[in-house]
């Protein structure tokens, strides 16, 4: 009876120990796991937020790709350097002509839609999305856009211009 009794102490035992170390492996996957999720919506936020600025300023551009519908220079007008990177849209609607503005001021992409040439401030514009910076540069019908994200990422955009001809600066 001695035998019985140690032979089923020592299926418990070996049973109890094949669970733990069942369960410690699936904690170890389950933990690896969740790294690797964690580290892919990481890298996938980074690059989605590096990339939402230079998206809608390239759709914007493409959207008003008129003829003298688009060009890049100050805030106030197009033909004055103020500091302030500025994308110009325009647009004639029932006879008047508009001007969207695109542009970084005070931590925010910013737009603005205004009669053109109308003299208004900058924290006029509506916050569209958190940023370090934009830069815009227009070489002929070609723009350059340089937008960098909260967490300093840039990203980096071109686009051509391709109406009849596009505006310049």
């Amino acid at each position: 009876m001695k035998k019985y009794e140690q032979q089923h102490n020592i299926e418990n035992a070996f049973v109890i120990v094949l669970f733990a170390v069942f369960a410690v492996t699936i904690i170890a996957a389950l933990a690896l796991g969740a790294n690797s999720y964690q580290s892919l919506v990481k890298r996938d936020n980074d690059s989605y937020n590096k990339q939402i600025i230079t998206s809608y300023v390239t759709a914007k551009i493409r959207n008003h790709d008129l003829r003298d519908g688009v060009a890049v220079g100050g805030f106030a007008k197009v033909t004055k350097e103020d500091g302030i990177d500025t994308l110009h849209l325009y647009e004639t609607i029932e006879g008047v002509r508009y001007d969207v503005r695109i542009y970084y001021y005070d931590g925010y992409i910013r737009e603005l839609f205004t009669v053109a040439d109308l003299d208004l401030k900058p924290e006029a514009g509506n916050k569209i999305v958190e940023a370090k910076g934009l830069s815009l540069e227009q070489s002929q019908d070609v723009i350059r856009i340089l937008a960098t994200d909260t967490s300093g990422l840039q990203d980096t955009s071109v686009v051509a211009l391709r109406s009849e001809r596009g505006s310049k600066s």
